[in-house]
């Protein structure tokens, strides 16, 4: 396991059009030439920025999960003086390598780098598959999302 950097980037493209096709945003066989190109052009700009951090579980030389963080700033709120907040997406395993902890582990690297900053909130929204998941590393559910509080 490990942060994923610009040499992962088509491996990262990959893994999100099979999250999309896995949760029915992409049907059938639509032509997701543009799709790719968009991802590419947002996370080639955004990971060399650092607003967009991923992180990775290889098994051999293959890249067999991930998930995405980005951070932004709301305006302060009780609780959230910094206003500081984290939102976790693509959280993917391919389907040969689910079941096995991957998951659950690259996640607990992302609970701690998160810890480590000044964001109070982690939150996410999750697949039906995906819920007992988080729900194991204490995201509660709320009306719209998961989320871990600190404060």
């Amino acid at each position: 396991m490990r942060q994923a950097n610009l040499q992962d980037l088509e491996a990262l493209i990959q893994l999100r059009l099979e999250l999309l096709r896995e949760t029915g945003d992409i049907k059938g066989d639509s032509d997701t030439a543009n799709l790719a190109e968009a991802a590419r052009k947002y996370l080639g700009e955004k990971m060399l920025l650092g607003e967009f951090l991923a992180w990775v579980a290889e098994v051999g030389s293959q890249i067999v999960a991930t998930s995405g963080l980005v951070f932004f700033q709301r305006p302060p709120y009780s609780g959230n003086l910094s206003g500081l907040e984290a939102y976790l997406m693509n959280v993917y395993t391919i389907p040969m390598w689910q079941g096995q902890g991957i998951a659950t582990a690259l996640l607990k690297e992302i609970i701690s780098f998160v810890r480590a900053t000044e964001a109070k909130r982690l939150w996410l929204h999750s697949t039906e598959d995906g819920k007992r998941v988080y729900e194991k590393l204490s995201f509660v559910s709320t009306s719209k999302e998961m989320e871990i509080v600190w404060y």
